[in-house]
């Protein structure tokens, strides 16, 4: 997809909640199913011990089900919370939805029982976006909370997003830093040095 009508990040971001927001229920729960079925189709996440995920609003990919996966085989599972007042944001272990509620802008976070994080070398992060380019450059929601905790992950990061949201090429600076792996419904594309794209049958 161009963008060459959009000459700023604000312009695009209310261009892609348009398309999320856009999908019948039915057409969205398809795409989700898919961009599930790809996702734990792969080696990153069969093999990692511990997954770190954002929680679902109504206009992002899915991640419940991946949740729900993730807890019946065995891997631990942390979401984030924000610190309020702040940009920062930290995750938490969680080991049900009921160890969630209602925090940041209404979005579902730990609750303040739960264990925070601690470094690990076979993480998983699951990382949220308006868009992606394809170089796995991401469009946030400009609070700035994944970048800076991307900053110092050391695991590996996987992008969600929908197919209708993908674009050759965003607006970025040099701090920008691009997620390893992006699933949409259709694709598998791995970054490295060389950047691969699987293609997976739709």
């Amino acid at each position: 997809m161009q963008i060459n009508n959009y000459t700023d990040k604000n312009s695009l971001r209310v261009h892609f909640k348009n398309i999320r927001r856009q999908m019948t229920r039915d057409e969205k729960n398809l795409k989700d199913k898919k961009i599930y079925q790809n996702l734990i189709s792969m080696t990153e996440l069969l093999l990692a011990d511990e997954i770190l995920t954002y929680i679902s609003s109504d206009i992002e990919v899915d991640t419940e089900r991946t949740v729900n996966f993730s807890f019946s085989n065995s891997k631990t599972v942390f979401a984030p919370r924000c610190i309020s007042g702040s940009n920062i944001m930290r995750f938490y272990k969680i080991a049900s939805f009921d160890d969630l509620e209602s925090g940041y802008f209404g979005i579902r976070e730990p609750k303040e029982y739960c264990e925070e994080i601690e470094n690990n070398c076979n993480q998983i992060c699951l990382v949220p976006a308006l868009s992606y380019d394809r170089k796995g450059f991401r469009l946030g929601y400009g609070k700035g909370f994944y970048d800076r905790f991307l900053s110092d992950f050391d695991g590996v990061t996987i992008g969600l997003c929908y197919d209708n949201c993908i674009v050759d090429k965003l607006p970025g600076s040099v701090y920008d830093i691009p997620v390893n792996v992006l699933v949409t419904e259709t694709e598998i594309i791995r970054f490295s040095n060389c950047e691969r794209i699987d293609k997976q049958n739709g």
